[in-house]
């Protein structure tokens, strides 16, 4: 393939250099003397042709099916006066024009052609441009107040999962050359294996939230996670919150980075690395890779441009070794009983499937086993609740297209402790007290009908299982 790159213009030499760094297989076509002479500085393959009236053929050049010609000229009359040249050619390879003028006018009178605008392109450069700008930005900023304290202790809301126990690392990473002190606290307990496996494999210190942990008067941050997620609140506000969840009120705070379109926190620590040209070491962009995969699932969901750009530039820092230590530690032998309650106790209405399993030892269950329904044919609505000793927790898994679960699940059970996920995942943890005002005997079969009596305000199928 030889590319062609023709017009006027220091862009010409650019693109050349971008197209084809040894400088092979391209050949820069141009009668503009500033242009010939810069590509000739550059030791750019140039010659001087005409190419308003002037053929490729006449030049020697065997324009191929397989070749490209790149147009691009500041001089509007003369680039139309090219198109009209080369059109009258009828060339077989392809022929992509950069230009100044509306794409769509040109596009109409020469419909052979792929046609770009400057604005475009320039409106892509400059918004990525932005956005590392900002991300730095944010990045200095969260370092200055960093530095007042040097200390941090970075609270993770409920269960640990990879996502936020990924972000809670590569904080301290971030972090490192600028506090004395960082510890990694969590709120809930870990009840799911391969948390437990990656905490272990990737050498994560974390410890038990406990109030006194304040008493060296540390900045609180959290990661993955808000303010208002924590009930009871934390004895004092959270300085430093970095997360992807729907915005809610953060209180008073002194540092705030909350991206709702993001798949993941761990695609925010990601480009905090990158942005900045922090070192990031293998086992930090190994967990960023496991979380930001486990909160996309695989990229399926809940997705942006910027997760995908993450997810490449991790998937070339990730230690597969690790990573698959953590992968083959998902699931233990004891979670087959639970499986087999699911199923029997199901309940299924159209594309709805609703599961109350009782009394567990690991709240997570709900999770496994709302994942798991979700994948079945013709279900696009999974709810599954369970219950411990102090909570009734409730999973949703839906598959999007038509409502958001994180609101649903907000709106039905807010009041009786937190609620709130994405459009495609949530959670609902009640407090059991609160539960007991409507439901007296907290027994299977009533806090199933209680169940399936809220759901059904918002998801009617339920409501024929009442």
């Amino acid at each position: 393939m030889k590319i062609y790159i023709l017009g006027a213009g220091y862009r010409l030499a650019e693109m050349a250099l971008a197209l084809s760094p040894k400088r092979e297989d391209v050949l820069v076509l141009t009668s503009d003397e500033p242009t010939y002479r810069l590509c000739q500085e550059r030791h750019l393959p140039v010659r001087s042709a005409d190419l308003t009236r002037e053929r490729l053929a006449d030049l020697g050049i065997e324009f191929r099916i397989e070749d490209i010609a790149i147009i691009s000229d500041y001089d509007e009359p003369r680039l139309g006066a090219i198109l009209e040249c080369l059109a009258a050619q009828r060339p077989q390879g392809q022929v992509l024009v950069f230009t100044p003028e509306s794409v769509r006018a040109l596009a109409r009178r020469h419909p052979q052609f792929v046609f770009k605008s400057h604005r475009s392109v320039y409106r892509n450069e400059l918004r990525e441009m932005y956005r590392r700008v900002n991300t730095i930005q944010k990045v200095n900023a969260l370092l200055r107040i960093v530095r007042e304290r040097r200390r941090v202790l970075t609270v993770i809301w409920g269960n640990p999962d990879p996502d936020a126990i990924a972000s809670a690392r590569a904080l301290q990473e971030l972090l490192a050359g600028d506090v004395e002190e960082y510890r990694i606290a969590y709120t809930g307990q870990f009840t799911r294996q391969e948390n437990l496996a990656m905490v272990h494999t990737l050498k994560v210190a974390t410890a038990k939230w406990d109030p006194a942990m304040l008493a060296s008067g540390p900045l609180l941050a959290t990661v993955d996670a808000q303010p208002s997620f924590f009930q009871p609140p934390l004895p004092q506000p959270i300085d430093l919150v970095i997360d992807h969840h729907p915005l809610s009120e953060l209180g008073p705070h002194r540092f705030s980075d909350v991206r709702t379109d993001y798949g993941s926190t761990s695609t925010i620590l990601t480009e905090y690395f990158l942005d900045t040209g922090r070192r990031l070491p293998r086992s930090v962009a190994t967990g960023l890779f496991y979380g930001l995969k486990v909160d996309t699932n695989n990229l399926t969901r809940n997705v942006s441009d910027a997760d995908i750009d993450a997810f490449r530039a991790l998937r070339m820092r990730t230690d597969e070794n690790l990573l698959r230590t953590i992968e083959f530690s998902q699931m233990p032998l004891t979670m087959l009983d639970y499986f087999s309650i699911a199923i029997s106790n199901k309940k299924v209405c159209r594309d709805v499937t609703f599961s109350y399993l009782g009394q567990v030892d690991n709240p997570d269950v709900g999770v496994y086993v709302a994942d798991f329904f979700i994948k079945l044919s013709g279900i696009s609505w999974v709810v599954v609740g369970v219950r411990t000793a102090e909570k009734l927790i409730v999973v949703f898994r839906t598959d999007g297209l038509r409502r958001h679960a994180g609101r649903i699940a907000e709106s039905l059970f807010r009041d009786y402790g937190t609620a709130g996920g994405h459009r495609t995942m949530a959670r609902a943890e009640l407090q059991l007290d609160r539960v007991r005002a409507e439901v007296p005997e907290i027994a299977d079969v009533a806090v199933e009908r209680w169940l399936l009596s809220k759901l059904s305000l918002k998801l009617k199928a339920l409501g024929s299982l009442r």
